[in-house]
């Protein structure tokens, strides 16, 4: 069954609709939310927010376009994801190296490298200077849209889409030229 059909039944109100959509963009939904998670999200995390997606679907049924049933799945998707990272990511608790214990297993040299790059990440972050580094942090750490962050600080839309994009290439060329490689 193609999916303007099965967005047509759900629109009606058939479960069994929602039971065949499920079934057919389940790994769909776990590769989004995988690939937005990049490693943060538990298996069951993944899988938490995969029902909630299909969950959410039912209760938006209304606003679905036939035609455009697999679009708004991987929105819904794509917002739970972010969401959870948001979730967790309130309550993870900074551990700084002189705490660590590394009696318990944990892969140091890991450890010093993601502390590098972070540090590396914040002092280019502070050389392409104000907006853009405000515009960056809003959207890769906060998960604003463009849409967001253009209301927050007042700039267009496509302002802050431009920035984004000239933020991210001098990022780029300030760490190639410290010495991280693409």
């Amino acid at each position: 069954m193609d999916n303007e059909e099965l967005a047509k039944r759900l629109l009606e109100n058939d479960e069994n609709a929602l039971q065949e959509i499920t079934r057919k963009f389940t790994p769909l939904v776990s590769t989004i939310i995988f690939n937005i998670a990049d490693g943060s999200l538990s298996t069951e995390d993944i899988e938490e927010v995969t029902a909630d997606t299909f969950i959410t679907l039912w209760y938006n049924r209304e606003k679905i376009q036939a035609d455009k049933l697999k679009g708004f799945i991987c929105c819904i998707a794509k917002n739970k994801a972010k969401n959870k990272l948001k979730s967790i990511n309130r309550h993870k608790k900074i551990v700084s190296i002189d705490e660590m214990d590394f009696e318990d297993g944990l892969d140091v040299s890991q450890e010093i490298d993601d502390k590098v790059i972070s540090e590396a990440l914040k002092k280019a972050l502070d050389d392409i200077g104000e907006p853009d580094k405000e515009i960056i942090i809003r959207h890769y750490y906060y998960y604003q849209s463009s849409t967001e962050i253009s209301e927050k600080m007042q700039m267009k839309s496509e302002t802050v889409k431009s920035r984004i994009k000239r933020a991210r290439e001098k990022l780029k060329k300030i760490l190639i030229e410290r010495g991280f490689t693409k």
